[in-house]
């Protein structure tokens, strides 16, 4: 099984049926993993230059998108996730956190996703006991009132 199967098999009772945003997405492994679980499934990212083909032929949105300015209506999303890329928006985080809070509805769930050390290191130095390992994954989940 891969690693993107394995956090989706880990979240699946808080994603089944509920829109998701993969934020900051790469090549998108989570969402396509996701997508058959979930009611809609969007990522964003700065460039789709590591987009897994697949996205085009599914039913996933993909948008090119500064994640500290997104262009979604307020309070539309269940669930965000970002899987294996603070490390490439840290320097944001406070920008992006806020914009993820406008685009979450009331009692939604920010998941800050790590595997790599390059995110695991910086993750543990900015969350401390937020970040928990499980299953092989260093996760801070973040409930949004």
């Amino acid at each position: 099984m891969k690693k993107t199967e394995r956090i989706v098999q880990l979240l699946k009772s808080d994603i089944e049926g509920k829109d998701i945003l993969e934020v900051a997405c790469g090549a998108a492994d989570f969402s396509i993993a996701a997508s058959p679980f979930v009611n809609s499934v969007s990522c964003i990212d700065l460039d789709d230059s590591r987009l897994n083909p697949v996205i085009r032929q599914s039913d996933i949105d993909f948008q090119i998108m500064d994640a500290s300015k997104m262009e979604y209506a307020d309070h539309i999303f269940d669930t965000i996730i970002i899987y294996n890329a603070y490390y490439h928006i840290q320097t944001l985080w406070k920008e992006i956190e806020k914009e993820c809070k406008r685009v979450l509805k009331s009692n939604g769930c920010i998941y800050i996703i790590g595997t790599w050390k390059l995110d695991t290191n910086i993750m543990v130095d900015d969350f401390g006991d937020k970040a928990n390992w499980q299953d092989g994954f260093l996760i801070v989940k973040d409930l949004v009132d």
